[in-house]
């Protein structure tokens, strides 16, 4: 269920100012995994898209067609590789991982991981998302220490 919020005006004064968009209601928690655990093991659809559009699309349709939709997980799969500076990064995926990425990929700093997370959920992308770190367990310690703390509470919603 979607609800459309507006500004409700009288006369020239602005009496309620609520922001223009919408904001889904029943929505699971956020929830951020790191591939191979337990927890990423627990989402029962994973997609993988090239593009922040398509993942977004692909969830629209997966969840349009179940009655529960608090319980009702979509998960993307998004490659990784941070380091304290993005040209690190960079260099880090031009030796691990060269060539053409097979899902989104994310490649900078942990600020910018964490800031992407967010509106990934925010702009209903995806309900949860599953990390593949992409330069194996420098970006994976990364994620476990500075990410994964920003999420552990699963009860974040938007609405």
């Amino acid at each position: 269920m979607t609800i459309e919020l507006d500004t409700t005006r009288i006369g020239s004064a602005t009496a309620v100012d609520v922001p223009q968009g919408t904001v889904s209601i029943g929505r699971p928690g956020f929830r951020v995994a790191v591939a191979g655990d337990a927890v990423a093991q627990t989402f029962p659809i994973v997609v993988r898209r090239e593009t922040l559009r398509e993942a977004q699309h692909a969830r629209s349709l997966l969840r349009s067609g179940t009655h529960d939709q608090a319980r009702f997980t979509v998960a993307l799969e998004i490659e990784v590789a941070i380091a304290p500076s993005a040209a690190s990064a960079r260099a880090a995926v031009a030796e691990a991982a060269p060539g053409e990425p097979e899902t989104i990929r994310y490649v900078g700093t942990t600020h910018g991981l964490i800031t992407l997370l967010r509106d990934v959920y925010a702009a209903e992308v995806a309900d949860a998302v599953i990390l593949v770190p992409l330069d194996g367990s420098a970006t994976e310690r990364h994620i476990r220490e500075q990410v994964l703390p920003h999420f552990a509470d699963v009860r974040h919603r938007v609405a």
